[in-house]
């Protein structure tokens, strides 16, 4: 007969080992493919609409930095708030932090790279969003202030 002592430990071994079999077969929420069938969330096929070319800044080129959106839509809206609060964060850093006096060579590589995002986003939604944003309103990279305005 096992003292009340060994019971409770029993029991609480147990009712440990049952929470890490749990624990594990959940998946992570913060997880980007189902661990199940190794598919990203919300992945589908790129909407024709959004492989639209428009000019690049005042060159009026196409191509690399001036393509169409590049990504599909992408259907977990958890992984799209924190991908949208993540890239906020790098793009106000990014502006903040530019040269007071950038070369010529700076302005088009922030140029640039707001262009590129534009067509990179992993959430093809947004990156239709941010390429109509552009056309609107280009990236202004005279200085640090204007583009951080911007």
């Amino acid at each position: 007969m096992l003292s009340r002592f060994a019971k409770l430990f029993c029991m609480t071994v147990i009712a440990l080992f049952i929470l890490a079999t749990l624990a594990s077969l959940h998946p992570p929420t913060r997880a980007y493919f189902d661990p199940w069938t190794g598919d990203l969330w919300g992945e589908g096929g790129v909407e024709k609409d959004l492989r639209v070319s428009y000019p690049h800044g005042d060159s009026g080129t196409t191509g690399v930095v001036g393509g169409g959106v590049i990504m599909s839509k992408l259907g977990n809206e958890t992984a799209k708030a924190e991908l949208g609060r993540a890239t906020w964060k790098l793009l106000h850093t990014m502006t903040l932090r530019f040269p007071e006096h950038p070369t010529a060579d700076q302005r088009e590589a922030l140029s640039s790279y707001m262009y590129l995002t534009s067509r990179l986003y992993p959430c093809g939604e947004c990156a239709a969003e941010f390429q109509e944003l552009l056309k609107k309103f280009p990236p202004q990279t005279s200085n640090r202030r204007a583009a951080s305005l911007w």
